[in-house]
């Protein structure tokens, strides 16, 4: 694209990690990520979440857990989606980290965005 003097957008990277971490090459999606940021483009709440649901579904909960942090941190405002809450504290279960659940699930229940019966019976039935 650059070579013809189109510069990708968020909507193209977004696209692009989305479909990497789909394909099972999420350390290749992160490394786009990194590469949004750089270009002055800033990641929405889509593109953080389908990276991180990548990153739970390969088993790396605790990398999505940084990655989560890290949307904090560059973003203002931004708050986990409902589904992926529920995606990473069913993941961090699964890995056995229950207190990193915990701390999870409180997050998304202060920010508003575990609103779900779901999300809710994922840590009931986990523990």
């Amino acid at each position: 694209m650059k070579e013809e003097g189109v510069e990708p957008d968020l909507v193209t990277y977004s696209t692009l990690i989305f479909g990497l971490w789909k394909s099972g090459r999420v350390k290749e999606a992160r490394k786009y990520l990194d590469i949004l940021v750089e270009s002055w483009h800033f990641p929405d709440a889509v593109t953080y979440t389908s990276l991180m649901n990548g990153m739970c579904r390969e088993g790396n909960a605790l990398g999505a857990v940084v990655l989560l942090e890290e949307m904090e941190r560059k973003s203002s405002g931004m708050t986990l989606e409902t589904a992926s809450s529920a995606t990473l504290v069913r993941a961090l279960c699964r890995e056995g980290r229950i207190a990193e659940a915990y701390d999870v699930f409180d997050y998304a229940v202060e920010s508003k965005s575990l609103t779900d019966v779901a999300a809710y019976s994922t840590l009931e039935v986990t523990l």
